[in-house]
């Protein structure tokens, strides 16, 4: 509990120190030097080499903010590991975002809309692993149950790297 809260604190911490002076920065009007400073540093400006999903307006929408109730489910599914209620983490991880027969349905479709083959395989591959967090949990395994979180989220960022909207 404390590796997590420490964690977490440190993330936090991490977003103010690498967020602030950039979000300082952008606001309309602002001198934009430094920030153009930071990024020529670290290489100048790259090229987006995602793949971007050919999908209507509506549908991303809709998309995007499936995908921000997975992160919420994922953030559910962390205070209840952080608190030890491994039976709470385990219904969340299968009921909210285990492989189903609807989840299934709907990676398919998003799959044939955009013709992205591997848009299936990296979905499946994010539902099937909340399953295993839910079995680890349901087994009473925390330490295998965050193991498959790190897993699951390791999924979703493959996902996000290879496609955009």
């Amino acid at each position: 509990m404390k590796r997590i809260l420490l964690m977490a604190a440190v993330i936090g911490i991490s977003a103010g120190v690498l967020i602030g002076p950039i979000g300082a920065n952008v606001a309309e009007g602002a001198d934009n030097s430094k920030m153009h400073e930071m990024m020529m540093s670290s290489g100048g400006p790259k090229a987006d080499a995602r793949v971007e999903l050919q999908i209507p307006a509506p549908m991303k929408v809709m998309q995007k903010e499936m995908m921000r109730q997975h992160l919420d489910t994922i953030s559910e599914i962390t205070g209840a590991l952080a608190a030890n209620d491994l039976t709470k983490a385990s219904t969340i991880a299968k009921e909210k975002l285990g492989w189903n027969p609807a989840e299934e349905q709907r990676c398919n479709a998003v799959a044939e809309m955009t013709k992205q083959p591997d848009f299936i395989k990296f979905g499946k591959a994010v539902h099937l692993k909340a399953d295993e967090l839910s079995e680890a949990a349901k087994a009473g395994d925390r330490n295998k149950a965050l193991i498959h979180l790190a897993e699951l989220i390791k999924n979703c960022n493959a996902c996000h790297g290879t496609f955009r909207h």
